[in-house]
């Protein structure tokens, strides 16, 4: 009976340090914005700059990985992949043929991981203490982020309208593929220095 008792024991604490390790990553989050670091934010700032993808390569590049990584560190969800062949014309193609963009999944229906998703669309367009706008996307090399209808080009102010989700007019259309219209994740692209991991962000001690 005392052995039995012991294994119980044992079989509770296992369970309780599994839930704490699980908890641990699912409120993993940014509690302040990497850009502002006392080791980053006087460093030289890269310009807004995009780059076109072309063609479907074999592998995801070094800088999309790393992101993906730091993701995976520092928030919510998990990662729905990098690589995918999609060519528009002969030289046009979506930047998961070029492995520069990946799909994060978090779900703009769910409160919590909605609120996760704006706080680092947020943190990555948002001012440093400096005034330089979206500095840590820039920092990054990230060029585009998309979610739930709504997106964010390199260079631009802001959030604005992700055009597949509405009409002419302006008005919302129905019934969307929520994939398509990145309900249910964060689309985010990389230029080709951050995908090559030559931006300040990732040659410096916090990448």
């Amino acid at each position: 009976m005392r052995n039995v008792s012991i294994r119980w024991g044992l079989t509770v604490l296992l369970a309780c340090v599994l839930s704490l390790g699980v908890g641990a990553v699912a409120v993993a989050r940014l509690s302040s914005n990497p850009a502002n670091d006392s080791r980053l934010l006087d460093k030289p700032i890269e310009d807004p700059r995009y780059d076109s993808a072309e063609r479907c390569l074999d592998r995801p590049q070094k800088g999309t990985l790393a992101l993906q990584s730091w993701l995976g560190k520092n928030i919510r969800g998990v990662s729905w992949g990098i690589m995918r062949c999609e060519r528009w014309g002969p030289n046009s193609a979506s930047l998961h043929a070029e492995g520069r963009a990946i799909d994060w999944h978090l779900d703009a229906r769910n409160a919590g991981e909605r609120r996760a998703a704006m706080k680092l669309i947020r943190t990555l367009i948002e001012s440093d203490r400096n005034g330089q706008p979206s500095a840590l996307a820039r920092r990054m090399g990230v060029q585009g982020l998309i979610f739930d209808c709504q997106a964010w080009w390199s260079g631009q102010q802001g959030l604005g309208r992700y055009s597949y989700c509405f009409q002419p007019n302006g008005e919302k259309k129905d019934n969307l593929d929520p994939t398509q219209a990145h309900v249910d994740h964060i689309h985010i692209e990389l230029n080709w220095p951050g995908a090559r991991k030559r931006t300040s962000f990732w040659r410096s001690p916090l990448a």
